[in-house]
């Protein structure tokens, strides 16, 4: 049971985990342009603009363009791509990418923002998919166009395993389909140099509008009492955001939730209280009063009864829906940790519950596990009521293993 209370004298205790510890890489820089975009100022431009998650973005076509695409063939594939090539589109590609950097989209909000302002110039048709295609590649991304009877669709190459989508296997690398059911397709397999698969980790906080949420106020059995508002723009972003992981281990998914940023606005209303609660406290002191906020002030419930199925949160999300699970508590008690005290913090994944561990500078007791030549300290959010130092029961810690972060 969850409230178990915990004994009050902790012993030190080593605790073997497995060996093979799961690391993701850090995520590499977002593709460049495959050439130098060079708008021309003569060319006649026509703003296109649809609301972003709440955002406005603008993007310019060239004036009347005509884009058509009059058969599905490779051949007229090809004379419509060689069409795009055209200087007059630079301008098109020049503001997409002044979107994305001055949005700091991630790659999976980049390809949606293309999409939708596709869509709005072009309509649900095959030229705002191939529209969409061309955009994405000329900003360096590896797509491929593919086709079914009269209709065209858009495969993006992903360096993550997408959970919830199915893929097409080409020269090694896997395609997602966008929008697409089917199971068989013609795929053109036209190449660029430098094109790269995206990344599904967030790099840094993304700058879309803020829709305040109507505070939540969170308050814990220590006496921490917070009024929380996330923007519901993030919200609803994240809730359309792939679950997506690392080679063949699905556990790496969690590191890629528990390293995305928290969000500034959050952070303004959320901190000041934490911080003002662990004020000249010792690291351990301060940590367990993170631990027991996160225990106490959240309430806790099984995915399948909320969600009908497994869904991971980002730490905004579990601020903001009603049940979090121990996945949702070790995803935010770690940032809390890392951005309050500025201490390492690691996963620890049992099987069927995921917890954490803390590197202190301090000695601390409890249960521990070594790290990279570092003691990392057991930090159990699921576990109400226990303290720094104490594992759930029934978790075998044979099994067990380190998710760096």
């Amino acid at each position: 049971k969850l409230e178990n209370k915990p004994e009050p004298k902790l012993d030190d205790k080593p605790i073997a985990v497995k060996e093979n510890v799961i690391v993701i890489p850090k995520p590499a820089p977002q593709p460049e342009p495959l050439a130098p975009v060079a708008p021309k100022e003569e060319i006649e431009v026509e703003s296109v603009s649809v609301s972003f998650y709440g955002t406005l973005v603008s993007i310019g076509f060239p004036m009347s363009d005509g884009l058509k695409l009059q058969e599905i063939t490779e051949k007229h594939l090809a004379d419509t791509w060689t069409s795009l090539s055209d200087e007059k589109y630079d301008i098109t590609i020049d503001n997409a990418l002044s979107v994305r950097k001055n949005l700091a989209l991630c790659d999976w909000a980049y390809i949606e923002m293309l999409g939708a302002v596709s869509e709005k110039r072009y309509g649900k048709t095959n030229e705002a998919v191939i529209m969409q295609g061309y955009l994405l590649s000329q900003s360096g991304y590896k797509i491929r166009l593919a086709y079914e009877g009269s209709q065209l669709y858009l495969l993006v190459a992903s360096q993550y395993n997408i959970l919830s989508m199915s893929y097409f296997m080409i020269g090694g690398t896997k395609f997602y389909p966008l929008n697409c059911n089917t199971k068989k397709l013609h795929i053109c397999e036209a190449s660029f140099d430098k094109e790269k698969s995206i990344s599904l980790q967030m790099r840094s906080e993304q700058k879309l509008d803020h829709e305040a949420t109507t505070p939540r106020k969170l308050s814990s059995k220590y006496g921490v009492i917070v009024d929380v508002s996330v923007n519901k723009n993030n919200i609803d972003f994240y809730s359309d955001y792939p679950s997506a992981y690392v080679g063949d281990n699905s556990a790496t998914r969690w590191a890629v939730y528990a390293n995305t940023p928290l969000e500034k606005s959050v952070k303004s209303t959320l901190y000041p209280a934490l911080k003002r609660s662990i004020e000249n406290l010792s690291e351990r002191d301060a940590v367990n009063k993170l631990l027991n906020f996160v225990q106490t002030a959240l309430k806790y419930e099984y995915d399948d009864k909320v969600w009908g199925g497994d869904r991971v949160f980002f730490a905004a999300e579990t601020l903001y829906y009603p049940y979090a699970d121990c996945e949702d508590r070790s995803i935010l008690f770690s940032r809390l940790v890392r951005d309050l005290l500025g201490l390492d913090v690691v996963l620890v994944y049992y099987p069927g519950h995921l917890a954490t561990a803390v590197h202190f500078a301090q000695e601390v007791a409890g249960d521990y596990l070594q790290y990279k030549g570092k003691r990392y300290v057991v930090c159990d959010p699921t576990y109400v009521g226990a303290p720094v130092g104490r594992t759930i029961p029934g978790m075998n810690n044979q099994e067990a293993q380190i998710i760096a972060l």
